[in-house]
């Protein structure tokens, strides 16, 4: 009987570069007792393949599974029935644990009943500023109407503050994101994953908050993300294509509301992001600082929007908007379809 408190999953988020730093990384700040280590490979490069090979060598809690070239959630969709231990952990190879992290988020899982247990999410230098910053602590979804439809907005509080300036408090959320994330297995195994890259995590929130489970924030385990700092290789740029193309973007957005009924007011926002994030990924793979490159993401964004605006009809539609779950019966969504494809 497999007696590790996580399956730890590892799989590529938008690139295939830094998957070794992100084994050592774990082992650097994770008892080993506590978890198994499972590597999806997802199509890695050969190099980047063997680098990771020579990490777990002598580790007897680690294995690589060999899939196609697939997007992440497909991925864990392929092994999730054959995961034995009470949690699995899905970590980003773009992100790192930090000290300590794990023993809080199981503390927390045992003595809430979470289905999901989300540590706190810090932003390293890159993509939108060269400094350490919150990324995701908790998550509203809120809805704003708009000429008779109701548009649904996911509110992160306190994006981008300071790390000092963070609550330490473990609190209810209504979502979570997916660069570092903790789930009971059994709900984990108990949920659909429809292809989506984006708005995923907050279908999958929609389904636990449907079945009655609890998702709670712990700021005690931390983890960072590297929002695209570290430079791309070439390889990267073909599996961020398969990631964030508009065309799956698309998709995602017409799956959500096919399954839920609702809309999101930030689409058109979420299309401009990829185009936004494959320029500046372009531009750290020519050898550009993060701040050259910032600044000239901004600079084109800025022209672009000017000559192509993007459909936002409300002035200030967070102050405008409420929560979603207040306005429904039970405070639970209905779930209108359960199609995982279009």
């Amino acid at each position: 009987m497999n007696q590790k408190k996580v399956s730890l999953i590892i799989s590529p988020r938008d690139r295939y570069t830094g998957l070794s730093e992100c084994i050592d990384n774990v082992y650097e700040y994770t008892d080993e007792s506590l978890f198994d280590l499972i590597i999806l490979d997802l199509g890695y490069p050969k190099k980047e393949l063997e680098l990771a090979q020579s990490r777990i060598a002598n580790k007897n809690n680690a294995r690589i599974v060999k899939l196609e070239r697939m997007i992440p959630l497909a991925g864990i969709d392929k092994i999730r029935g054959e995961l034995t231990t009470p949690f699995t952990f899905l970590l980003d190879n773009d992100s790192r644990v930090s000290q300590g992290w794990l023993p809080p988020l199981i503390e927390t899982g045992e003595a809430k009943d979470a289905a999901v247990i989300s540590p706190l999410t810090l932003e390293k230098d890159g993509a939108d500023g060269d400094y350490t910053r919150n990324h995701i602590y908790t998550v509203e979804i809120r809805t704003v109407a708009v000429e008779g439809k109701t548009y649904l907005i996911e509110h992160k509080p306190y994006r981008r503050e300071l790390p000092e300036n963070m609550p330490n408090k473990t609190v209810p959320s209504q979502a979570f994101e997916l660069h570092g994330v903790m789930f009971n297995t059994k709900a984990l195994q108990n949920i659909e994953l429809p292809h989506m890259t984006i708005r995923e995590h907050l279908d999958i929130g929609m389904q636990l908050k449907a079945k009655g489970e609890k998702i709670f924030a712990e700021p005690r385990s931390v983890i960072y993300f590297d929002n695209l700092g570290t430079r791309a290789q070439l390889a990267d740029l073909k599996y961020f294509d398969l990631r964030w193309n508009k065309e799956i973007g698309k998709e995602s957005h017409d799956l959500f509301e096919k399954r839920w009924g609702y809309k999101w007011y930030a689409e058109e926002s979420v299309y401009f992001w990829c185009v936004r994030r494959r320029l500046y990924i372009i531009l750290r793979w020519a050898f550009l600082p993060i701040k050259v490159a910032n600044l000239l993401d901004r600079i084109v964004s800025s022209i672009k929007r000017r000559l192509f605006p993007i459909w936002d009809p409300v002035q200030n539609p967070l102050e405008q908007s409420s929560l979603l779950y207040d306005q429904l019966e039970g405070g639970k969504p209905i779930q209108l379809s359960h199609d995982l494809t279009l």
